[in-house]
């Protein structure tokens, strides 16, 4: 699987999976179908840089010469940025949006009300989708007004040294899209797959034979998803997708799931771009390697 699809990979580390209470560390790739695969998955004894060197590197080994990955994301482990920049430094190493909230929640969400917060939320996450650098620009003096208004300046502050001044470039938007990332901005499809590990154990105290065997269980189940999927979306249109003249020639010859993509796309060109004149932005394009709005506007004034 990970030498079809080894484009993106996302690597989390969780606990209370064995009797030794080991750290149990999983790699995860998604396919053209947006199903997850378990590309890899190791025990180790600590989460420091040479466990996880270890970790990648046997990973690279398995590429036997194939396409590396061009995306990787983690959290804010130290130890493991450090190894994926070792051992895959031409890959874009992006972090995972949702372990910065917890971040931020961990350190801002006692000084608001939970309907402020719930609002700041809102605004944070309206500038990670920031989709150029001048709207980024516009969307951080909103928040900074927002939370200067309010008397919290040292939550701005905080956000501006802690994430947005070193990191932005590893999580906003603007920055992350220029590269084929297939709109993953988070790890928590290996959360997901940590929980479905999880939930086969009678108890978190397991040995580590029967651990194999679990994940063993877990992969043959992704692997007969993942097969169903491609054969669906050889055999199966959607009802709205016979409706869009653009996607005859490439229904049932590719994912179910890209068609679903191009489908939105083409509704966001006749509610956007030519209703109001909005830009493109090219998310689509530099994301995904599809067309975006632009590119499927030119197509169809050339009548293809």
């Amino acid at each position: 699987m990970w030498c079809a699809f080894p484009h993106v990979l996302m690597i989390d580390a969780t606990y209370k999976t064995n009797m030794y209470n080991l750290p149990f560390v999983q790699v995860v790739g998604m396919t053209s179908t947006n199903k997850s695969f378990t590309a890899a998955c190791a025990v180790i004894s600590a989460e420091k840089s040479e466990n996880y060197l270890w970790v990648l590197q046997r990973i690279k080994s398995m590429l036997a010469g194939c396409m590396e990955p061009r995306v990787i994301l983690t959290d804010r482990d130290f130890a493991l940025m450090n190894a994926c920049e070792q051992v895959f430094p031409k890959a874009h190493k992006y972090l995972c949006r949702f372990h910065i909230q917890q971040n931020i929640n961990k350190n801002s969400k006692k000084k608001f009300s939970d309907k402020e917060w719930k609002e700041f939320v809102r605004t944070f996450w309206t500038l990670c989708e920031s989709t150029t650098e001048e709207i980024y620009r516009y969307n951080l003096e909103n928040l900074e007004a927002q939370l200067k208004e309010a008397d919290r300046e040292q939550v701005f502050d905080y956000l501006k040294k802690s994430w947005l001044d070193p990191y932005r470039e590893k999580f906003v938007s603007c920055w992350i899209n220029q590269t084929i990332n297939f709109h993953q901005t988070t790890t928590n499809r290996v959360e997901g797959v940590h929980a479905t590990v999880k939930s086969h154990f009678p108890s978190h105290r397991n040995t580590l034979d029967k651990l194999v065997l679990y994940v063993d269980h877990v992969v043959d189940r992704q692997y007969a998803e993942i097969r169903s999927s491609f054969e669906t979306s050889l055999r199966k249109v959607m009802t709205h997708h016979k409706n869009q003249p653009m996607l005859a020639y490439i229904l049932r010859k590719v994912s179910i799931y890209a068609i679903e993509l191009l489908s939105m796309e083409l509704k966001r060109k006749e509610d956007g771009l030519r209703a109001y004149g909005a830009s493109c932005g090219c998310q689509l394009f530099t994301s995904c390697g599809l067309p975006c709005a632009c590119r499927l506007e030119k197509l169809e004034n050339k009548g293809n």
